[in-house]
C-alpha cells in the first residue's frame, strides 16, 4: 500500500469533495479523482459513492478512516524523528504566525536570519488558524494565548511577551471629527462576526462612538484606520510604529494577548530550528516593552 493514497484518501475523506482535497494537497482535482479510483482498484473496495454533491463515505471507507489516521499519526510521528536527528545548518523551516506582526517587526529578523544561514530556506504562513505541528504543517508557530491560558500539552515552547492593544486612528481623520464633543460623529472598525459587540466599544475611551465597519484582517483593520476610514483597536507593536497612526487621546494599552514561541518535541534538537526558535525568541524578549506599548515617547 503507496503512503501517498493514504494521504489522498484522508484528505477526500476530510474535505467531501475532490476540489476542496485537491486544494489542501496541492494538486489538481483530476489528480485526485484519478488517484482514489487506482486505490480503490488496488485494494478491491469502493471507499466512496460518486453523488451529485460530491463524494460520500461508503461504510467500508468510514471503516477505514480509523486505521488511515493511525497511519497517518506513524507516519508524521516518523517523520517527525528523522528530522530531529538533523544536525545540519541547512534545509527548509516552516513558520506560522499573524500577519499583523509580520509587517513591521518580524520581517526585519527574518531578513537578518536568512542572511546569516543562507543554506536555511524559509517558508512562512501568515495565518490565524493554528496549524498542526505534530502533522508537520508547520515546524514553528508563533501564536496568541489569551493570558491565563496554556498552549496544548503535547508542544514545547515557551512565552514570549504579553501583546497590549490600544487605540488608534489617522492624524488627519482626528482633525475631523469633535470625539470630546460629538464621538457619535465618529467611527469604530470593528473584528470579525462579533465586531458589532458593544462590550469591546463600551470598555474603550470612547463609547459612544459607533462600530460602522468589519474587517477580517489585522493588516487590513491598520490599513483602513490610515486611510481614514475610522478608528480601530490594534497591536502596539504594530501601530506604535506606523507613521500614519497616533494613539487616541484617553487612549490605555490593554493586555489583549500573550505570544508564544512553539514547536513539536520530537524537533527540539533539530539544528536549524533551535538556532531559529533562539535567535526569534532573543529578538522578541529584546524588545518586550514594545509589545506592551511601553514605547518611549509614547508613554
Amino acid at each position: 500500500m503507496d503512503w501517498d493514497d493514504v494521504r489522498y484518501f484522508l484528505a477526500l475523506s476530510r474535505c467531501g469533495s475532490v476540489r476542496a482535497a485537491a486544494d489542501q494537497m496541492g494538486v489538481s482535482h483530476s489528480t485526485v479523482a484519478r488517484r482514489i479510483e487506482t486505490f480503490e482498484k488496488q485494494i478491491g473496495v469502493r471507499l466512496f459513492d460518486r453523488t451529485p454533491k460530491g463524494y460520500v463515505m461508503t461504510v467500508a471507507g468510514e471503516g477505514m478512516v480509523e486505521q488511515a489516521l493511525r497511519i497517518e499519526e506513524d507516519m508524521n510521528g516518523l517523520a517527525r524523528h528523522f528530522l530531529g536527528q538533523d544536525a545540519k545548518l541547512e534545509g527548509p523551516i516552516c513558520v506560522t504566525f499573524a500577519d499583523n506582526l509580520t509587517s513591521n517587526f518580524l520581517m526585519p529578523f527574518i531578513v537578518e536570519f536568512a542572511e546569516a544561514y543562507p543554506n536555511i530556506d524559509l517558508e512562512m504562513i501568515l495565518s490565524y488558524r493554528a496549524l498542526d505541528l505534530s502533522k508537520r504543517e508547520a515546524d514553528v508557530a508563533i501564536r496568541y494565548y489569551r493570558p491565563g491560558k496554556q498552549p496544548p500539552d503535547h508542544l514545547i515552547g515557551r512565552k514570549l511577551a504579553s501583546v497590549y492593544y490600544a487605540e488608534y486612528a489617522a492624524p488627519d481623520y482626528l482633525k475631523r471629527i469633535d470625539l470630546e464633543n460629538s464621538p457619535g460623529d465618529g467611527s469604530w472598525i470593528g473584528w470579525g462576526s462579533h465586531g458589532r459587540d458593544s462590550d469591546w466599544v463600551e470598555a474603550g475611551p470612547y463609547p459612544q462612538t459607533p462600530v460602522r465597519h468589519i474587517l477580517e484582517n489585522g493588516v487590513l483593520q491598520m490599513q483602513a484606520a490610515i486611510s481614514g476610514l475610522g478608528m480601530a483597536s490594534l497591536p502596539c507593536i504594530a501601530a506604535d510604529q506606523e507613521p500614519g497612526l497616533v494613539r487616541l487621546p484617553k487612549s490605555q494599552p490593554k493586555h489583549y494577548f500573550d505570544l508564544w514561541i512553539l514547536s513539536h518535541p520530537d524537533l527540539r534538537e533539530t539544528a536549524r530550528l533551535r538556532v531559529f526558535r533562539e535567535l526569534l525568541s532573543k529578538s522578541i524578549l529584546g524588545h518586550v516593552e514594545m509589545f506592551e506599548g511601553r514605547t518611549p515617547e509614547l508613554a
